[in-house]
């Protein structure tokens, strides 16, 4: 299979390196994998990252953009014309964690019915460090509709069909739309699937676009436009039932996490703690 990952990068610099290192890894680990890292970098940036996707192998643009989700439409829409069979995006302060595509090659290679694949994560501070880490249930509709949104950029996969057929980001999103694409996928019938390792890792570096204040209007949108409860109490009360289906399949239990991450300055390092599932954004 032939994946394009695509990588959208605004002054992202200071992670940039640990992001293109972990898919040039994630290339190497099993013979059946190609891959394709497309970076679309917005001329807005201050100090680009150009030669850092040289020395990485990607396949790297700058250009004026109208945003983040822009700048990934553009790559995804690069990555399905050159006939990548698995699409992905994984953001500047991102990374994939060892086996991460080799796991998502062997879900879609085993059922042809599946779209769409995500799978458990790691929370980074900026230097690095293991904050959290947390694992997931399947996707379903009812808690994306009415709760958090859990698919995170790092460990989601969808096939090209999927983009071709569904793609394309709601524009007046400036900060969600990611959530937006998912449930319109889920909506239209789209199969996920969950792979119980974790698979990527995300950088809380506050300023992260979902925890922007801005995003608070975005929600509360996308909830109405998405058929979510109109009542608190039942939000609450489906918020309430996907934590216990967490707590049934013992995703708060602390796990002990080894696994090989990339530093800022693109050094490679194992690690080996015990990680507990809670973290508090600020």
């Amino acid at each position: 299979m032939q994946f394009g990952i695509v990588t959208p990068v605004l002054d992202g610099r200071a992670f940039f390196r640990a992001c293109a290192a972990s898919v040039r890894a994630a290339a190497t680990e099993a013979p059946s994998l190609r891959v394709s890292h497309y970076v679309r970098e917005s001329s807005r940036s201050k100090k680009p990252c150009t030669d850092l996707a040289e020395t990485y192998g990607c396949s790297y643009v700058r250009t004026e953009d109208n945003g983040l989700y822009d700048a990934i439409e553009a790559g995804l829409d690069q990555a399905a014309t050159d006939g990548c069979d698995i699409l992905a995006w994984l953001n500047a302060d991102e990374q994939y964690l060892p086996g991460a595509l080799a796991a998502a090659e062997r879900v879609f290679e085993s059922n042809p019915k599946i779209g769409l694949v995500f799978g458990d994560y790691l929370l980074l501070d900026p230097q690095g460090k293991i904050l959290s880490a947390r694992r997931e249930i399947p996707a379903r509709l009812l808690y994306l509709r009415n709760s958090t949104n859990y698919l995170l950029s790092c460990t989601v996969f969808f096939r090209r069909s999927v983009w071709n057929d569904f793609g394309g980001f709601n524009r007046s999103y400036r900060l969600v739309a990611d959530k937006e694409f998912y449930l319109r996928l889920l909506q239209n019938g789209v199969h996920a699937a969950l792979i119980t390792q974790y698979v990527g890792a995300y950088t809380a570096t506050g300023q992260n676009a979902s925890l922007s204040p801005d995003a608070v209007a975005e929600w509360t949108r996308l909830r109405r436009e998405a058929g979510a409860f109109a009542s608190k109490p039942l939000r609450i009360a489906v918020r309430s039932l996907r934590l216990l289906e967490k707590a049934v399949h013992g995703c708060f239990f602390p796990t002990f996490v080894k696994t090989a991450l990339f530093a800022p300055d693109g050094s490679r390092h194992t690690v080996r703690t015990l990680a507990g599932s809670t973290w508090r954004w600020k």
